[in-house]
């Protein structure tokens, strides 16, 4: 079974973008799902002030290579490649709650969350909305791998696969999937 989707942001910027993938596998291999996300560029200005809030340990609100905001119409198909991790066996979404979680790559750190805003509309009644993202920072470290890391960032370096950045999502990792789809079920 080989299955290919791209998740473009919320923004319909299509430099935010996530590619889930599966391989055909054999009825004895392990399920995996491989992630490929990919780095935007930052203008010079703002790549310098990520690069300095992370040499002094503090992070960007939005990673250092911008955030993917997942739509609520991606809910299926990211549910798709959670039961596939299940090993096809359907899991029923766990309740809902404005949550966190991370999970990393070869040189990166992702951040997944789930928040809520909330609001005054001119009728002074208070509306909620959820927003699903997915952050991207350089994996911390102590201060000569991030002088080191820094040095690279600024000249433009992202990641050893290029522009992208390559995980894996393991079995174990469907729950944090599962999580996903229920957040965006909630929009």
């Amino acid at each position: 079974m080989e299955k290919t989707e791209l998740f473009v942001c919320r923004c319909h910027d299509v430099s935010h973008q996530l590619v889930l993938e599966t391989l055909k596998t054999e009825e004895d291999e392990e399920h995996v799902v491989y992630g490929c996300f990919h780095l935007v560029h930052l203008e010079f200005w703002d790549k310098l002030k990520s690069a300095t809030k992370y040499l002094f340990g503090r992070k960007r609100k939005d990673g250092d290579f911008d955030a993917l905001l997942l739509r609520p119409e991606d809910a299926d198909r990211l549910a798709w490649f959670a039961n596939y991790l299940d090993g096809e066996v359907s899991a029923i979404d766990k309740a809902v709650a404005p949550f966190g979680f991370t999970f990393c790559s070869k040189e990166n750190v992702y951040e997944v969350a789930l928040e809520a805003y909330q609001y005054t509309l001119n009728d002074g009644s208070v509306q909620t909305e959820y927003e699903m993202s997915v952050c991207v920072s350089i994996k911390p470290g102590n201060i000569f791998y991030r002088l080191y890391r820094t040095a690279k960032y600024l000249s433009g370096y992202c990641s050893c696969y290029g522009d992208f950045d390559s995980f894996e999502f393991m079995p174990t990792d469907s729950a944090k999937l599962h999580r996903m789809v229920s957040g965006l079920r909630v929009y």
